[in-house]
């Protein structure tokens, strides 16, 4: 079964690479057309062909994968670090090569019906003559040619190669514009050089906050956000955690149930939940506190999950032979060597959440990120630059005090 989903995973990374490349070259094509007028909600589109138009694409990426699968090892078959050979061991011929080539068709033809009987030697390998080997390493003196003379080198060059155009294209970079629109950000480097802190103390009158005040108000948010979603993220992470949650059927539903909750609730940035919670609690500090307490619980809990996944299966072994329950097992035998861990990634995630507290302000969030988008919307850059530069010495000290006793404590 091992064997069988490996020749499956692999097999589907060529497949994609290959549709991926060839997508990539039509989207770089359809912007660079000059026949094509280009319009920015058309960046991502899929070529207005008929069915058998889609036909023909989709049989072109299925040969050229059978052909580099044939000729390679194809960037598939090197990610399982395999290549063909012989049956002696030897270099395959261009006529086995060939007769590969042919048989993966019958192979398709058939469903891979001979790959499921028979995964670690199916008979279109069999037929001709060819079977896959571990790829050789140094240490076997086989000289092996240049990753950049291979298949699977040319293809990743071609894959860097077409996302890194594609991506230039579709972000529309324009170093040129970048260099003649420079005169136009004169003035904000003119605000943010002579930072003005007049409402530093004191409050500012419209806004009835100062700087010390948004400053400290943002770090209690990070502070009550982290260590709210440290109480919370500390139980779920056990049951996030494969090695400990997933020994029986119920386990298995509340390990899935819990690593989904901390897929979905992390991917959802702090900025959508303080916008919620502006709208359900009011627009202040509260909501942005909330934001940030969902968004630690998740990401936290993913981290604190996956530690423990890592850890030293001995004690916990140990432990389960003198007959503790799951609890105790937790107890004595997983908490001992993740604490350390877990209280560096807290510390951490304190750092992250009083960088985010500035952002949610956006959406209502309060805090000192308040002020920094009052004043840039009234475009007040000598206070924008005041806000930036208090902000910038206090996450620096703190990144200096996290990391001392990270280390300390790791």
């Amino acid at each position: 079964m091992k064997f069988l989903r490996a020749r499956i995973l692999s097999c589907l990374t060529d497949l994609l690479v290959w549709a991926y490349l060839l997508y990539g070259g039509f989207t770089l094509y359809y912007l660079a057309a000059l026949w094509s007028p280009w319009r920015p909600e058309e960046k991502l589109v899929l070529p207005a062909l008929s069915p058998w138009g889609w036909a023909v694409v989709v049989v072109g990426i299925v040969e050229v994968t059978l052909l580099t699968r044939a000729f390679g090892p194809s960037l598939g078959q090197r990610a399982l670090g395999v290549h063909l050979v012989g049956e002696n061991g030897t270099q395959p011929t261009l006529g086995q090569r060939l007769a590969y080539f042919g048989f993966l068709h019958l192979e398709i033809l058939s469903l891979g019906l001979g790959v499921w009987i028979d995964p670690e030697n199916p008979w279109h390998e069999r037929w001709a003559g060819l079977r896959l080997a571990p790829l050789p390493t140094p240490e076997s003196g086989v000289r092996r040619p240049p990753w950049y003379r291979t298949f699977y080198g040319v293809t990743a060059l071609l894959v860097i190669g077409v996302t890194l155009a594609v991506g230039w294209r579709l972000t529309e970079v324009d170093l040129q514009k970048l260099v003649r629109s420079a005169s136009k950000s004169m003035r904000i480097w003119r605000g943010l050089v002579n930072p003005d802190f007049s409402y530093l103390i004191q409050p500012d009158p419209r806004i009835k906050l100062s700087f010390i005040d948004g400053l400290v108000r943002s770090l209690y948010m990070a502070l009550l956000a982290t260590v709210a979603g440290i109480i919370v993220a500390f139980p779920l992470s056990f049951m996030g955690a494969r090695n400990i949650a997933a020994r029986s059927p119920i386990g298995w539903a509340i390990y899935g149930f819990v690593r989904g909750f901390f897929n979905v609730f992390r991917a959802v940035e702090a900025i959508f939940w303080a916008a919620i919670f502006a709208i359900w609690v009011g627009f202040n500090e509260f909501a942005g506190s909330l934001a940030l307490f969902i968004h630690t619980v998740a990401a936290l809990g993913k981290l604190f999950s996956e530690q423990v996944e890592h850890i030293d299966p001995g004690p916990v072994e140990a432990v389960t032979a003198t007959g503790a329950n799951l609890l105790q097992v937790v107890r004595y035998a997983v908490v001992p060597q993740v604490v350390p861990q877990f209280l560096a990634f807290s510390l951490y995630r304190w750092d992250i959440n009083l960088r985010m507290a500035t952002v949610i302000a956006l959406v209502g969030g309060g805090g000192i990120g308040r002020l920094l988008f009052e004043y840039k919307n009234d475009l007040q850059w000598s206070l924008v630059g005041g806000v930036i530069i208090l902000f910038m010495v206090t996450v620096w000290i703190m990144d200096y005090v996290s990391g001392w006793v990270r280390e300390k404590i790791v």
